[in-house]
C-alpha cells in the first residue's frame, strides 16, 4: 500500500500542477487551452521549443517558479518510473541466476551420488 501512494501521489500532483498551470496560462497570457498546456508539458519536459513564451510580467514570473516546481515533479515521477524499471529487471535477472545457481546444486549433489555409488560399487568387488 505504501509504495503505491509513494507511486499515485506523484502522478496526480503532476496532473494537478499541469491543470492548474495550464489554467494559469490560459488566464494570465490569453491563450487557448490547448496552447496552454502545450506550453505546460513542453516546459515540464524541459523540451523547450521556444515557438510559446510569456510576454506578461506576471506570466514570466509565474514561468519561473511553475518551472522549477513542474520539472522538479516530472523529473521525479520519471526517476520513480525508471527505478521501478531497473528494480524489476534487476529482480528478474537475480531470479535468473537462482534458478542457475540451484541447477548447479542439483547437478553437483547428483555427482555427489554418483561418485559415492561408484565407491560402493568399487568396495564391494574389492572385498
Amino acid at each position: 500500500m505504501v509504495k503505491k501512494i509513494h507511486f499515485v501521489l506523484p502522478i496526480l500532483l503532476l496532473i494537478i500542477f499541469v491543470i492548474l498551470g495550464a489554467f494559469a496560462y490560459h488566464q494570465v497570457e490569453g491563450w487557448n487551452l490547448l496552447n496552454s498546456f502545450y506550453f505546460v508539458i513542453v516546459t515540464v519536459t524541459t523540451i523547450g521549443y521556444g515557438d510559446f513564451a510569456p510576454a506578461t510580467n506576471l506570466g514570466k514570473i509565474f514561468t519561473m517558479f511553475f518551472s522549477f516546481f513542474g520539472i522538479t515533479i516530472a523529473f521525479y515521477l520519471f526517476s520513480m518510473i525508471g527505478a521501478n524499471l531497473f528494480k524489476k529487471h534487476v529482480n528478474q535477472k537475480v531470479n535468473e541466476i537462482k534458478k542457475e545457481v540451484q541447477k548447479q546444486q542439483e547437478i553437483k549433489q547428483d555427482i555427489k551420488q554418483t561418485i559415492k555409488s561408484v565407491e560402493k560399487d568399487n568396495k564391494k568387488k574389492n572385498k
